[in-house]
């Protein structure tokens, strides 16, 4: 449920500012790419140090494409038109807050997969700030070759 309050605070925002296909393609893309970081990035040493049931319980590709959200948000947010009204900036900020501070909010009974839990989602934050630089590098492609053209 929390998943789902995630892309339905923030999505619509995020689906406005960057388009419809941009946001799509990022969520599946995140998600996946997330999932392989987590995999293949952290996987083996989670196998070795806390067994297979444990690697398999923390796959969460759902939660990992909800917290590159948070990335892709705030690119919405420095893209000045259609500009945000100040409720629209009150709600994503707060509904971002919330889920940064409960997502990564320090607590030492933490369980090994609950640590777990928080490695995949900082994966899925890094693959949202991926699909950030790729969004940006499609967007501006004309401005970086007209200036590569120029300077020969």
């Amino acid at each position: 449920m929390k998943n789902m309050l995630a892309v339905m605070v923030l999505g619509p925002f995020i689906e406005w500012k960057i388009g419809s296909t941009p946001f799509v393609i990022s969520f599946f893309v995140s998600s996946w790419l997330g999932v392989l970081l987590f995999c293949f990035g952290f996987g083996g040493f989670i196998q070795s140090a806390f067994g297979i049931g444990t690697y398999i319980e923390s796959f969460y590709g759902v939660s990992l494409s909800g917290y590159a959200l948070f990335p892709l948000a705030i690119l919405a947010f420095l893209i000045e038109k259609p500009t945000f009204s100040f409720m629209t900036k009150i709600v994503a900020f707060t509904s971002t807050l919330y889920y940064v501070t409960v997502g990564y909010w320090p607590n030492l009974a933490m369980s090994d997969i609950e640590k777990n839990v928080q490695v995949a989602h900082s994966c899925g934050l890094l693959v949202g700030l991926f699909c950030v630089l790729v969004i940006l590098i499609i967007k501006h492609r004309e401005k970086m070759f007209s200036f590569s053209s120029r300077s020969k």
